[in-house]
């Protein structure tokens, strides 16, 4: 009589044990989703991803590359940073901060300069994946702020032009190179400008976005930040 109720309690056992273990796994998943959810909202410090972005250009830089994951990845993308870079086919993000697969938000247009269309690229990676550093990257010998830099004070239709043309006129009569001191004007007068978005503006006035403008030479692939507005 005994075994056979040890029996039945051991058979009511493991059927509770069966039972509830989908609901474990359930919530599992569940609270796994929250927190997942609440990392992309908090997003990595940006002072973190800038120290990781310009260690990665030093190790490139030294040709010292660790060639970090280039595979590809379906796994969920959360970018330490959003770049805003120049289209031009030397400057490769990915590449000169010595960044994996899933690590860059990467917006290119010619002149670093930005649209309705980048713009609301942009806010996605911030609002959306946690991205809290963009950075707006210029470099030397820019086709684009050469161009405008010719064509200034003409009247255009160019968006592109019109965009870098502020940039001309803040630079014009300056010592130096006219091209070269409009790069540098450009790339920060473009994060200035981002820095003002009504969407951006409350985070980096309270600290958890930053926005900063860079340079990328050519010849030696360093970046430098430049000084903000």
């Amino acid at each position: 009589m005994r075994s056979k109720l040890t029996l039945r309690i051991r058979t009511m056992r493991c059927g509770m044990i069966a039972a509830m273990a989908p609901i474990a796994i359930l919530a599992m998943f569940a609270f796994a989703n929250v927190a997942s959810a609440a990392d992309a909202q908090s997003g990595m410090p940006h002072e973190v991803a800038l120290q990781q972005l310009l260690d990665g250009n030093a190790h490139y830089v030294a040709d010292k590359s660790l060639r970090p994951n280039e595979r590809p990845s379906d796994a969920k993308q959360e970018p330490k940073a959003a770049i805003l870079a120049c289209s031009d086919s030397r400057v490769t993000p990915a590449i000169i901060f010595e960044q994996g697969t899933g690590s860059l938000f990467v917006v290119r247009t010619a002149g670093n300069t930005y649209d309705k269309l980048s713009l609301e690229s942009i806010q996605y990676a911030v609002q959306h994946l946690g991205t809290r550093l963009i950075m707006v990257l210029g470099h030397d010998r820019c086709g684009a702020v050469t161009a405008a830099v010719h064509e200034y004070p003409k009247p255009t239709n160019s968006e592109m032009l019109k965009n870098i043309y502020p940039a001309v006129a803040m630079t014009k009569g300056e010592p130096g190179d006219p091209v070269s001191n409009a790069i540098s004007e450009n790339a920060e007068l473009i994060a200035d400008r981002l820095a003002h978005d009504p969407e951006f503006a409350p985070m980096v006035a309270s600290g958890e976005l930053k926005i900063v403008a860079a340079r990328y030479n050519l010849a030696t692939g360093a970046v430098t930040i430049l000084p903000t507005k």
